[in-house]
């Protein structure tokens, strides 16, 4: 179904180490492409014109030699995951572990893909073009710089913006607030969800 190139480079830098981590896969039939963030402080998703997936991970903290990046194919459908090992125990806590961890994950999908993209706290910025993206967070940030397709983002307090020239938006939330919608209808579609928090909707050239 693919092939895999795994880069792994350690150094210590302070108090903590950093690794730097990449995998590449080679893509053939693939329909959906799924993200889990939960572990990331940050993700950054865009899509490139290669039937390739490329998956980088910035890690730094305590337990860097017990984290790690996993991209695995199965069937048609891609799971992408950094977090600990199925192995680590931590000898505190797995929330005082979260604490002194620290991923940054940039990826690039090829385009016009079914992609979804679930997490909690993670701030989560995508461009690009997609079949279908789906995002769930809970208090994370969605940002949604000029991407193109049939496009959902939901949290619970996690506020979302989105900047688009072009864009048929719906925006809803329950106990936040939505800023006036100036962009004008286009060939995208997006449907924003979120109970508390609030949307930002800005018009780009």
């Amino acid at each position: 179904m693919g092939r895999f190139l795994f880069l792994l480079v350690l150094c210590p830098l302070g108090l903590f180490a950093q690794k730097h981590v990449q995998r590449i896969l080679l893509t053939e039939d693939i329909d959906l492409i799924l993200v889990n963030t939960a572990n990331c402080f940050e993700v950054q998703v865009n899509t490139v014109d290669e039937q390739v997936v490329n998956a980088e991970a910035n890690i730094e903290g305590e337990y860097v030699d017990n984290l790690n990046l996993q991209v695995v194919s199965r069937g048609s459908t891609i799971f992408i995951d950094a977090g600990f090992s199925p192995n680590f125990s931590n000898p505190n806590d797995k929330l005082s572990a979260h604490k002194v961890v620290s991923i940054v994950l940039n990826l690039s999908l090829p385009k016009n893909r079914n992609v979804e993209v679930y997490g909690t706290s993670s701030r989560v910025v995508v461009n690009g073009a997609y079949k279908k993206l789906n995002i769930i967070l809970s208090d994370g940030v969605c940002e949604v710089n000029n991407a193109v397709g049939v496009i959902k983002v939901k949290t619970q307090s996690g506020a979302i913006k989105v900047l688009s020239n072009a864009a048929n938006i719906s925006a809803t939330t329950k106990y936040g607030e939505v800023s006036p919608n100036i962009i004008p209808n286009g060939f995208s579609t997006y449907d924003l969800q979120t109970v508390t928090g609030n949307i930002e909707l800005i018009k780009t050239e």
